[in-house]
């Protein structure tokens, strides 16, 4: 793999982390579609980097709550330090559905992965999701804030342990191909009655731990196998880069059709691609 290879697939997966279009339904479909050499595998090495890649987007651009939450463990902790820890507590509890499926039923999942199927299937129930939302973008009041700007203690921000565990399950939803992450939790927040922004916000941040994970898992056996090769550092570095820019403009994207109440839009891009998928899979 070379630099400007490194690049494309560094672009494509900090888009599709944060936009509602399934990264893991385009790389089922793309394995289907294309010649076998046109997606042969970068490595487990670099697809975590580029991983990591999209969690430091997140932190960076949620970098208030990231900082609010890390502060209020800290000894001395002022008047705000009990919103932090509870902001903490929620995201390890809405993190526990998805832990649950992923461990529990990972036969189950690793065999959803094989065909180009369930992941057309999952691309077109996430499409119907986000074109069902219209009304909850239509009947959604601007939130005044700007993309960076954190929602603080805002009483329409997720408060509830309830609240984490709905947004959670759909979160472990989406670990089938094709279903969107962010497509499915945000539209769980807004369901709960949070603003765009918030219902957002705290998708990401669940995000966080889930990719964090994953990348430390796959990270994990593949140093202890040995497989660090010193010479691709340069694919990995470009990669990472790649991957944490596209990532920041995904986020801003996200914020922005929120915000002009047009994110039900990237509905009528799913469901294209997994009609295309479906029709396919039954020619085939």
């Amino acid at each position: 793999m070379d630099a400007g290879s490194a690049v494309v697939l560094g672009i494509l997966q900090g888009l599709t982390e944060f936009l509602p279009v399934s990264s893991s339904g385009h790389l089922v479909l793309g394995q289907e579609f294309l010649p076998d050499d046109a997606l042969g595998s970068p490595g487990v090495l670099f697809e975590v980097v580029v991983h990591l890649g999209t969690l430091v987007a997140a932190l960076v651009f949620l970098r208030r709550e990231v900082i609010a939450i890390l502060a209020s463990f800290l000894p001395g902790a002022g008047p705000g330090a009990a919103a932090g820890r509870r902001l903490a507590l929620l995201l390890v509890v809405g993190s526990i559905p998805a832990a649950i499926v992923g461990l529990g039923l990972r036969d189950l999942v690793v065999t959803a992965f094989e065909g180009a199927g369930v992941a057309a299937g999952g691309l077109v129930l996430s499409g119907a999701a986000l074109l069902g939302s219209r009304r909850l973008d239509a009947d959604a009041a601007p939130s005044g804030r700007r993309a960076d700007e954190p929602a603080g203690r805002a009483p329409d921000a997720p408060s509830r342990i309830t609240d984490a565990l709905f947004v959670g399950g759909a979160q472990a939803i989406a670990i089938l191909p094709g279903i969107s992450r962010s497509g499915f939790t945000i539209l769980a927040g807004r369901l709960r009655g949070f603003p765009p922004s918030a219902a957002a916000r705290f998708s990401f941040l669940l995000s966080a731990p889930v990719i964090a994970g994953a990348a430390l898992a796959e990270g994990g056996s593949t140093l202890a196998a040995g497989g660090l090769d010193r010479g691709i550092l340069g694919e990995l570095i470009v990669g990472f880069a790649a991957a944490t820019i596209s990532g920041l403009l995904a986020l801003r994207w996200v914020f922005a059709w929120l915000e002009e109440r047009r994110f039900h839009q990237f509905g009528w891009y799913c469901l294209l691609a997994g009609g295309v998928g479906l029709g396919w899979s039954v020619a085939s």
